[in-house]
């Protein structure tokens, strides 16, 4: 049968990140954790760091892989990412934490990598007219999972334990990625303009002061998001939000918020000679609702206020990057760029979520807010001197 991009781009690339971007839901799983398993707060806290960690890192040692064959990478985000959610119940069922962070930490987090980066390069290169769109739609699916998953998930935790729901998510999500393996077909690229044909090294690509910049502002954007998410459920419990049924429509609505910006400001990309446009838009926006929200913490609607609009530059930051990259680097090299990239993800995992906790333990959700506009600020500052560094080096 022809290959055609609704088929073997668009539906492989939904199917993936709607079963991988179910990693953000894990704040809805932790309080039956906590109820069944009796683990501690920081246990639960590293299976999430540790899933974005490995997901960085695999991305980034994983990108030649997903260059080379796009069948290949989809094959191993199917087999690590369905194992890595059935070792997680087990870990669960078992009272296990080192099973339960050895299942969702690692082996689900080395999947969500490779699935990851599987669909975008191919997505961009079927959709060739409109690059920033396709990248926006790809990662766009990884927030939609969020969105279409957070009902779901609460709705089964009512009904079943909790290890159970892992392993019935483990069957729908493993069945979606494996039609997915099965579907997906990467055409070849359009010829890069003359100044990419030479293919770059790996050490020539991390130890320029380019890439340097661009990895630190996502690590901050990623720090700042990842340390709402992951407490997302918490903060709605301090403000004296206690209804699950309320919590779960708030989250569903900042998922919505997150898949939003991914998908529109990604989009906007194609309009825009610079590719970096919406990096300002994200920064300052950012910076201004954090300080915002910190005058007055605890009340719901500046929480809401804060809460919304960052997630939606949260998910820019994701969208945009890979048109930023393929107008400095290339197509026929983006995959590894992009994956080494997303190692800032990784790290940024390793401080986001602990760096919340730590604020919220000890200080207050107005910490937390400063502390956050505080990095979106120096974000800025960032962007300013990497905009400044590479405005005579840009290609048109």
């Amino acid at each position: 049968m022809k290959k055609n991009k609704y088929v073997n781009g668009i539906l492989p690339m939904m199917l993936i990140n709607l079963s991988i971007g179910s990693v953000y839901c894990w704040t809805l799983f932790k309080e039956a954790i906590w109820a069944y398993a009796d683990f501690s707060k920081s246990t639960t806290e590293w299976c999430f760091s540790l899933a974005i960690f490995c997901l960085g890192m695999s991305a980034a040692f994983g990108g030649k892989l997903v260059e080379k064959d796009v069948k290949k990478s989809s094959l191993l985000t199917f087999i690590l990412f369905t194992l890595g959610w059935i070792v997680t119940g087990i870990g669960i069922q078992c009272k296990s934490a080192v099973i339960t962070i050895l299942g969702f930490g690692v082996i689900q987090g080395i999947g969500l990598g490779i699935g990851y980066l599987t669909p975008v390069k191919t997505l961009m290169i079927w959709l060739d007219k409109s690059k920033g769109f396709a990248a926006g739609l790809s990662v766009a699916g990884f927030a939609l999972a969020g969105v279409l998953a957070s009902p779901i998930i609460a709705y089964f935790l009512e009904i079943l334990p909790v290890y159970s729901v892992f392993y019935l998510l483990a069957g729908i999500y493993g069945l979606c990625l494996f039609v997915a393996y099965l579907l997906i077909f990467r055409p070849e690229a359009a010829e890069d303009r003359k100044e990419f044909h030479k293919e770059l090294k790996i050490s020539e690509i991390i130890f320029s002061k380019k890439f340097i910049l661009l990895w630190l502002l996502f690590f901050l954007n990623v720090t700042c998001g990842l340390a709402l998410i992951s407490q997302e459920k918490q903060i709605y419990h301090i403000i004296g939000v206690t209804s699950i049924t309320s919590i779960v429509l708030y989250c569903s609505v900042s998922s919505a918020f997150n898949l939003v910006g991914r998908l529109s400001m990604a989009s906007l990309q194609d309009r825009l000679k610079q590719k970096h446009i919406p990096y300002y838009i994200m920064a300052a926006g950012s910076l201004v609702v954090c300080f915002v929200a910190a005058f007055n913490a605890e009340a719901l609607s500046l929480t809401l206020l804060m809460r919304w609009p960052v997630n939606f530059f949260f998910g820019c930051g994701f969208s945009c990057m890979p048109s930023i990259l393929h107008q400095h680097y290339s197509i026929k090299q983006l995959s590894t760029v992009h994956g080494l990239t997303l190692s800032a993800w990784g790290a940024a995992g390793l401080v986001g979520n602990q760096l919340a906790l730590l604020v919220m333990s000890n200080f207050s959700l107005t910490a937390l807010y400063a502390g956050l506009g505080a990095l979106y600020a120096i974000e800025l500052i960032i962007l300013l001197v990497w905009v400044r560094n590479n405005r005579a080096k840009a290609p048109a």
